[in-house]
């Protein structure tokens, strides 16, 4: 099981409050859409999450292991903001890139060539880029980027995938296939996920589950009771930081 629990999260960047005392915890097999105004501390409980920053305080535990543990044995897969974007200049192929996601995990090292090779084909043809394997990636959309960042994502087989913007600076349609290959993998491999995203309407849509981050956690519940309860509180959307 990959719960994911955060207990009484606190971290500042010197002075500044990022996040202040979150406490959740997301059961395996969530959606979860991580929601809130610009600044309020969203993609910092992500690299939290991730075990890219140290908390100030506080306790992330995955699966019910430490997150350093959980890195270890490859339970998270982590999708940056414009991950893709940062690429367009790196020299290398679509299957390049995705098998750069099988150096993380438990047992890399032991993997053979064949089994880099299957498992890429694999994770290619799951995200719909296989047609794509020989093309650098500084040459493809911003939509089939991030679908190979997903994939890349993936080649380790995490449990947890963590996704910041993922939709981010790609078009309406673009958009709408990444959502719906995230809830793909959701419904069909039992894959948690929790992606920051500024486009509301459509994450919730897509998610179960809803947090609303605002440096506190401001809401945390399902999808229908932020419609019914949540979307309207304007007050809420508001980065309340100095």
């Amino acid at each position: 099981m990959c719960e994911v629990k955060l207990s009484e999260i606190h971290f500042s960047y010197n002075t500044n409050v990022a996040i202040d005392n979150i406490s959740l915890t997301i059961s395996q097999g969530d959606f979860v859409a991580v929601v809130g105004p610009n600044g309020a501390g969203k993609s910092t409980m992500l690299k939290i999450i991730a075990g890219l920053i140290k908390p100030t305080r506080g306790q992330v535990q995955i699966g019910g292991k430490d997150i350093f543990a959980a890195k270890e044995h490859g339970l998270i897969g982590y999708v940056p903001q414009n991950y893709g974007k940062n690429a367009q200049g790196f020299p290398a192929t679509v299957k390049e890139v995705v098998a750069l996601g099988l150096t993380l995990g438990v047992a890399a090292a032991k993997r053979n060539h064949q089994a880099v090779s299957h498992i890429t084909n694999h994770m290619m043809e799951l995200v719909g880029v296989d047609q794509l394997r020989d093309r650098r990636i500084g040459e493809l959309s911003g939509g089939q980027q991030q679908r190979v960042m997903v994939a890349m994502a993936l080649a380790a087989n995490p449990q947890l995938l963590l996704l910041d913007e993922p939709t981010s600076g790609i078009d309406y349609d673009a958009s709408a296939r990444i959502y719906e290959l995230l809830g793909t993998l959701n419904k069909n491999l039992g894959i948690t996920i929790v992606m920051v995203s500024h486009d509301i309407e459509k994450a919730v849509s897509w998610a179960n589950k809803v947090a609303c981050i605002n440096r506190k956690l401001c809401f945390f519940g399902s999808s229908k009771e932020f419609d019914d309860t949540h979307a309207q509180a304007r007050h809420l959307w508001y980065y309340t930081g100095q």
